[in-house]
């Protein structure tokens, strides 16, 4: 065997999700709301989600910084007002579409859906 060959390189597999952080995230009404609610829209302003789940825009801002910060949420500035940011489910957010249509985040250990 020729011992020059390097072994194949292995895929990249996404790291696993903190089960005792994602279920502490889910375990507010708001914050679950907001992550089903950007499975079915576009990227969209705290203004915008602020509506969604009827909070002050200080609670939804902190409820979105939460989001932020567990890698559930990607943030980008709004193309037509550069003053606002926009805010969309991270890639890594596992989304499963149903035979239904229906859309849901499964984390492996805790399936969200509408």
């Amino acid at each position: 065997m020729d011992n020059n060959i390097p072994p194949p390189a292995a895929a990249a597999v996404p790291a696993p999700w903190n089960a005792d952080q994602i279920f502490s995230i889910l375990a507010d009404p708001s914050r679950r709301h907001i992550l089903l609610a950007l499975t079915r829209c576009k990227p969209s302003p705290a203004s915008v989600i602020r509506d969604w789940v009827h909070l002050r825009l200080d609670a939804t801002l902190k409820q979105l910084a939460v989001l932020c910060s567990a890698g559930l949420l990607t943030t980008s500035p709004d193309p037509t007002d550069k003053r606002r940011t926009l805010y969309a489910l991270a890639p890594a957010v596992p989304l499963t579409k149903t035979p239904e249509g229906a859309v849901t985040i499964d984390f492996g250990f805790c399936l969200l859906r509408h």
